[in-house]
């Protein structure tokens, strides 16, 4: 044993000093393992990956060796949120425990910064062009936060998600950025945040930004984030193969020419007013646009894979009709920018931009240059002419990629750390090793760490056995009825997870009126849509504690399967209406399925019941979150009942206790139930 495995080891020791600092804190032997483990990557160079099941103290296992070695570190996670986590509470918990400092720097991507000179602009274009007094008042309010914020984190501002179509006009990309000639560039908010970064010993970012970062193409970029780190740690690693297609796909969106348009509109009349017809330019790309969103298959599908001459349900005089047309429109606004460039800086980047999209545009048209690569048209929300659409070509393998990102020969870090609650369904974690290039690589270790929770005492599991199929249209409504009876007898505490949107609405409307007709107990329905995630998650959680006369269930989709913790008797029963196979419409699966045939598999069995398998760990995860947790798992899919891949499935999920009918069904609310009047009692 290392000697940094024996101070890993010892500090998580009953006599350690976690304990000290945090008594609170038990020891747990699969945290102390995963952290010697790490530990003893970093010694030997090594990459490890680690499947550490709720409950194991993933975060800590990694922070800690990572501080004792003294190694400079790139720390990436899922999302924002998990960032700001980590940054503001797990890091400080750590260096304080054990008494190290580290200066750590929090990083996001550029669009998550308040650009000062693109809101001073917009601000002054608000006045001069659009004349519109909502966008006026919006803009306002984000100038005087502005002048106040430190960061320039939009994050501080509620109500402002990614969505927000107020958000492009405030922030920046790489390619409308001014750099050094920006007359903002000493108080720019990016470049405090990069500098910050070069100086740190630990950056913390999200995977988005890492795998931008660390392209091979663009090994330079290595620098920009954290000059030679030692290891990079990626947390919940498995979205990391979904990050890197969105990486290495290119795409043109209607989202995007909007704000083309939009900057048209803005910097034409207040840098060369006069000199183009820019309203018309402006009008010829939104038409352009909505053209292509009028094409929307009236067959529901949201993504049209593209083999041939046309996306498919498409006619291919329609499809080329309307791909001229924004051509066209692109290749106007490129000359009129080009007459009009030397006017200023920001114009010239307009050009660019406009140039690079019209490249862009009539490259993805093209024939497909490797037999491999996928294409396809995806549909959004909105109806007719306003329905989002984006047209999307990803490389349809990444393995290599990926290979070369962790090589440190090619230059890249000598350890990575990949970890996360769900990751595969054997010792060598091959769903997600396969899908990253690493399976059967030397120098990469891989560790399986069941979740410390006691889910057989704890957790029971029920199948319903009289719902309709999924695939049948009554599921929802039935599904609905049967939550509404169970959440009316447990006082809510109830989250509904369903695979689609429309599931959600469906089955969340029909609450509503079960709940207005008097056909169950009084329950406030909150369901994904209506309200902001943190907004809806907030509500949730003040429904469950001690005390709350309100009963509340959450219905949600996709975006709560994971990151969502729900501790306690706040969360008591969580119900999954299907079994999550990945959506038969999606390219990407498609080809993975088809490579897979090709390669002499069952393309069920290599790839759409094991991305069922991880999605449906991820989302039963959201059950049991603490020692002390208690509830029931309803999967509303009786097919786990009657199909053969059923044992597998079962397998996945940890071991729980079986109910067969409603019987018993009811007696297990009953007992969580008289558990939670204990637990107040005792509390109180």
């Amino acid at each position: 044993m290392s000697e940094l495995e024996a101070r890993v080891a010892q500090a998580f020791g009953p006599l350690g000093a976690l304990h000290r600092h945090r008594p609170d804190l038990q020891p747990r032997a699969g945290q102390t393992d995963m952290a010697t483990a790490v530990a003893r990557a970093l010694v030997a160079h090594e990459h490890l990956v680690v499947e550490a099941g709720t409950g194991v103290g993933k975060t800590f296992a990694y922070l800690l060796p990572v501080l004792l070695s003294g190694r400079r570190a790139i720390l990436s996670t899922a999302t924002q949120a998990l960032q700001d986590q980590l940054f503001s509470r797990d890091i400080p918990a750590v260096t304080q425990a054990l008494g190290l400092p580290v200066r750590v720097a929090l990083l996001k991507g550029r669009a998550s910064y308040v650009c000062l000179q693109r809101l001073d602009q917009a601000c002054k274009a608000d006045g001069q062009v659009r004349r519109d007094p909502a966008l006026t008042a919006a803009l306002g309010q984000v100038a005087a936060w502005a002048r106040r914020s430190v960061a320039g984190d939009l994050a501080e501002l509620p109500g402002l998600d990614e969505h927000s179509p107020l958000r492009p006009l405030i922030s920046s990309t790489s390619a409308n950025c001014l750099g050094a000639a920006c007359p903002q560039s000493s108080a720019c908010h990016v470049n405090r945040a990069r500098e910050q970064a070069q100086a740190a010993e630990w950056v913390v970012v999200n995977h988005h930004l890492l795998l931008t970062e660390l392209d091979p193409a663009k090994l330079a970029g290595v620098a920009a984030l954290l000059p030679a780190p030692d290891v990079v740690v990626v947390d919940e690693a498995h979205q990391l193969p979904d990050t890197a297609s969105q990486v290495l796909g290119r795409s043109v969106s209607s989202r995007f020419l909007r704000e083309i348009a939009d900057d048209l509109a803005t910097l034409g009349p207040l840098r060369a007013r006069g000199m183009q017809p820019w309203a018309h330019l402006v009008l010829a790309l939104q038409q352009a646009s909505m053209a292509i969103s009028r094409l929307a298959a009236p067959s529901g599908l949201v993504r049209l894979r593209w083999t041939g001459q046309a996306p498919e349900g498409l006619e291919l005089a329609d499809w080329r009709l309307v791909a001229t047309e924004l051509a066209r429109a692109l290749h106007a606004a490129e000359r009129a920018l080009s007459g009009s460039a030397q006017a200023a800086a920001d114009l010239e980047l307009l050009r660019g931009q406009v140039a690079s999209v019209l490249s862009l545009w009539t490259d993805l048209n093209q024939p497909r240059s490797h037999p491999g690569d996928v294409r396809w048209l995806e549909w959004g929300a909105g109806e007719g002419a306003a329905r989002s659409w984006q047209l999307v070509g990803v490389p349809g393998e990444h393995a290599p990629w990926f290979r070369s990102l962790v090589d440190p020969g090619a230059g890249g870090p000598p350890s990575w750390v990949f970890t996360s609650a769900t990751l595969g369904n054997d010792d060598a974690l091959t769903w997600f090793t396969s899908r990253v290039g690493l399976a059967g690589q030397s120098g990469v270790r891989s560790l399986r760490l069941p979740s410390p929770f006691d889910h057989a005492s704890q957790a029971a599991l029920y199948v319903p056995a009289d719902l309709p199929e999924p695939p049948d249209a009554a599921h929802t409504l039935a599904l609905a009825e049967a939550v509404a009876r169970w959440a009316s007898r447990l006082g809510g505490r109830t989250l509904v997870l369903t695979t689609t949107l429309r599931a959600t609405r469906r089955l969340a409307d029909h609450l509503r009126w079960m709940v207005g007709q008097r056909r169950c107990g009084p329950l406030e329905v909150l369901d994904q849509g209506s309200l902001g995630k943190r907004t809806l998650l907030d509500r949730f959680r003040a429904a469950g504690t001690e005390g709350s006369q309100r009963s509340a269930v959450l219905v949600a989709s996709m975006g709560f399967w994971e990151g969502v913790d729900l501790p306690g008797a706040m969360l008591q029963l969580l119900v999954i209406d299907k079994l999550p196979f990945p959506p038969l419409d999606d390219p990407l699966v498609q080809a993975r399925a088809e490579a897979s045939e090709m390669q002499g598999q069952r393309s069920f069995d290599a790839v759409h019941l094991p991305d069922c398998i991880q999605a449906l760990q991820q989302g039963a995860g959201r059950l049991i979150r603490s020692e002390t947790d208690q509830g029931v798992l309803v999967i509303a899919d009786r097919r786990l009942l009657t199909r053969s891949y059923a044992t597998r499935v079962l397998a996945a999920l940890p071991s729980m206790r079986r109910l067969v009918d409603e019987d018993d069904m009811d007696r297990a609310l009953s007992a969580l139930l008289t558990r939670s009047s204990t637990t107040d009692l005792s509390s109180s």
